[in-house]
């Protein structure tokens, strides 16, 4: 369901996955999908996967999110320090234009955490004056865009950036 927060979260882990899906939507009062849904595991609740390749069925977006995909690459990304993370911060603070439920802007906003990289988030958020501000600097308003005053760098693209920031900030 669209306003569901589990299903959201199961369909952002599916686009951080790069994976795709079929989709049958049970919205209250639906006369088709649900009834399969109960059928299939039991229960009317949602999120439920069935994956037909694998024979797995399970409601629940936590597990689905983290048991489902063994492989989950980025599963406690931003979370710890990596060991090569330099011993001092930057003298300058690095800038981030982004918005939080971006995901490419996420993945960048997990480097600076685990290279321990203290920035200033300028948030860019639709309507926001800061889009103007990033324009002006970047002449377009794509997220994430980092700013680095300690080498003068301005970069768009979330991987460029993140292999900008391992390369430059990293004593391995």
């Amino acid at each position: 369901m669209e306003a569901c927060p589990f299903c959201r979260r199961v369909r952002e882990a599916l686009t951080e996955l790069d994976l795709s899906a079929e989709l049958y939507l049970c919205p209250k009062g639906s006369r088709v999908h649900r009834a399969f849904v109960k059928a299939s595991g039991g229960k009317e609740q949602f999120p439920f996967l069935l994956d037909p390749n694998t024979g797995v069925s399970m409601y629940e977006s936590s597990p689905l999110v983290t048991g489902w995909v063994p492989t989950i690459i980025r599963a406690g990304r931003g979370m710890s320090l990596w060991n090569g993370a330099l011993p001092d911060p930057p003298q300058n603070l690095l800038e981030l234009y982004s918005y939080e439920n971006n995901q490419f802007a996420r993945l960048v906003r997990e480097a600076l955490c685990e290279l321990e990289l203290p920035y200033i988030l300028w948030n860019t958020g639709k309507g926001s004056l800061n889009c103007s501000k990033l324009k002006q600097i970047s002449g377009s308003t794509q997220v994430p865009y980092l700013v680095d005053p300690n080498t003068g760098i301005q970069m768009a693209e979330s991987l460029d950036i993140i292999r900008y920031l391992f390369a430059n900030y990293n004593s391995n």
